[in-house]
């Protein structure tokens, strides 16, 4: 197998949807993603790595499941320490890749912003973490491809499979044929990673191996997935919508019927109180326009005026130069109240971008308010409450 197709075998199992798609289908939604961990089982609950880095290896062992769960930790630690905005002057990332194998991995430039998200994507940690792990793969194949055409060389005999990969990913393939002979640098990292790797690695009964799910996720992780609820518990200063009992959808459910409409690339043209509530399992939204269903939301008691800070779940209010208004839905909210960090899905927003008609977006609250609504027009936020038919 060449090294092209194999690439791209890869870049076909690991990147066929779209990182938001596999958080939709793990049942992660809103704050519950930066408090949620996938199961890493082989990973020991003492490691001393950062609770949303958990999330971030477990990405990285999906793509490439030949990977050893704490060696892909010692990578990430070795590499940047955790940090997403890491460069270095052979790459950048969680794990360090060149641009050249980010273009080879994902099939676009690593400043792309292909989610709509308004970052672009080498810095986001989801997308970039499941990158690495197929550049990884790739890597791994060809350390395999070189034991098997080699098997008498020093590193074939000395080392594993890993630890030349290792010593691959940070020098390349042909520190195989130099093997033992390295740079300083070069074993000071391969014996880093070995000896964190070592360390890391959860011993048969170590309690990281159960994944609970905690009763305070609003967003019914699946099997593999555990929220912390102390995590859970310290974005309450985000606000928390009220859903109506007899509303057809949780907060769960509607937002992830709204990412499921991203990409749409018409019908929903001037149709955002539409959009707002069939997330919630409405056929319309039972009033004429974004406007009115604000001024309702103000008059019983639904509505949070100027409140810049929304929950996971809330619709978000704007008045507009006409006079139908805006509302869009918040699918992710942050305790920081960052508007770069809250995200929405909202209709039209990039069309003139895209040139879609009436298309539907994934976008952060400061990507809206540059040009399609503006900040001096906001209103406010407020519970989901729809008055129209079912669908």
């Amino acid at each position: 197998m060449t090294k092209t197709a194999t690439l791209g075998t890869l870049a076909l199992v690991a990147l066929a949807a779209p990182v938001l798609a596999v958080l939709a289908l793990l049942g992660l939604a809103g704050n519950a993603i930066a408090c949620t961990t996938l199961t890493t089982a082989n990973l020991a609950s003492t490691a001393p790595i950062p609770p949303a880095a958990r999330l971030w290896i477990a990405l990285t062992h999906q793509a490439c499941p030949q990977l050893p769960e704490p060696w892909i930790a010692a990578v990430m630690s070795a590499d940047s320490g955790f940090t997403p905005a890491h460069r270095a002057p052979d790459g950048r990332g969680l794990i360090t890749i060149s641009d050249v194998q980010w273009r080879q991995g994902r099939g676009t430039d690593p400043m792309t912003d292909a989610d709509h998200n308004g970052l672009p994507d080498i810095t986001d940690p989801l997308i970039e973490s499941t990158v690495a792990g197929t550049t990884l793969c790739y890597q791994l194949a060809d350390v395999d491809t070189y034991r098997t055409g080699h098997p008498t060389s020093s590193s074939a005999q000395r080392l594993s499979a890993i630890d030349d990969l290792t010593l691959v990913h940070i020098a390349s393939i042909s520190a195989l044929d130099a093997y033992p002979t390295m740079p300083a640098d070069t074993a000071t990292y391969v014996a880093r990673v070995q000896r964190d790797t070592a360390a890391w690695t959860a011993p048969a009964a170590d309690p990281s191996s159960t994944s609970t799910e905690s009763p305070t996720s609003t967003a019914s992780p699946a099997a593999g997935t555990s929220v912390d609820p102390a995590c859970m518990a310290s974005l309450g200063n985000a606000g928390t919508v009220v859903v109506p009992p007899d509303t057809p959808r949780d907060v769960a459910d509607a937002i992830r019927t709204a990412l499921a409409l991203v990409g749409a690339r018409s019908g929903f043209t001037d149709r955002c109180d539409h959009l707002a509530c069939l997330a919630y399992g409405y056929s319309n939204s039972g009033y004429p326009n974004a406007s009115a269903h604000w001024r309702t939301m103000l008059a019983t008691g639904h509505a949070h005026p100027g409140d810049h800070c929304p929950p996971a779940g809330a619709f978000m209010f704007w008045a507009t130069r006409g006079p139908d208004g805006h509302v869009s839905l918040v699918v992710a909210s942050d305790p920081g109240c960052d508007p770069a960090k809250i995200e929405l899905v909202s209709n039209d927003v990039l069309n003139n971008q895209t040139g879609y008609t009436g298309g539907v977006y994934l976008v952060t609250l400061a990507q809206i308010e540059n040009g399609f609504v503006s900040r001096a027009g906001y209103e406010g936020w407020t519970d989901p409450v729809c008055a129209g038919s079912r669908t």
